[in-house]
């Protein structure tokens, strides 16, 4: 059983995800997010920026169906989803966001310095459908070192609080927005 905190953060990003809002999450709402994400930054279909992340966005989904779609009906839904992390499932879930968060960054680093600035992180949020309050929160938080950047460590922490820390002052836990 997740704890409250756990339980709103993930319903956070279940309705970040479920990008048509339909209930349920499918490839057709990555895409959607590919798609965002590919025009906030410049990155035409094809390009290898754009592919990377495709690509990862794609071996989540397959991670996710794979092990959260428990009534095969090539959907999941947000209690499959809740379930899915409050198991097994949220140790290979992580291994997937990995390279989810790797390709972000190769998207989103439009200045190629390997880390994310406050604009750039910006961008990737407009590109959720986030709001900018969400913005400010996210990069006081994630920014560990207040360099006003986020490195792929400090992003790689951040989705490991936001998914697992049940703690109220978890850095991670605004990555998302406010809870």
């Amino acid at each position: 059983m997740t704890s409250d905190l756990l339980n709103r953060k993930l319903g956070r990003h279940f309705d970040l995800i479920d990008t048509n809002g339909d209930g349920k999450i499918d490839m057709s709402d990555f895409e959607l997010i590919v798609t965002r994400l590919g025009q906030e930054f410049g990155q035409a279909p094809g390009t290898p920026k754009h592919s990377a992340l495709r690509d990862a966005y794609a071996a989540l989904w397959t991670g996710m169906q794979g092990s959260m779609d428990l009534d095969a009906d090539g959907a999941v839904s947000r209690d499959e989803y809740v379930r899915g992390l409050e198991t097994n499932a949220a140790a290979s879930y992580q291994a997937y966001l990995a390279p989810v968060a790797s390709a972000i960054i190769g998207l989103c680093d439009t200045d190629n310095d390997g880390r994310i600035s406050g604009e750039e992180l910006a961008g990737i949020h407009r590109g959720l459908g986030m709001a900018d309050k969400d913005h400010a929160a996210a990069m006081r938080n994630l920014d560990r070192d207040g360099n006003g950047y986020i490195d792929q460590t400090e992003l790689t922490d951040a989705i490991r609080d936001f998914f697992s820390s049940d703690d109220p002052q978890a850095r991670g836990n605004s990555l998302f927005g406010a809870i």
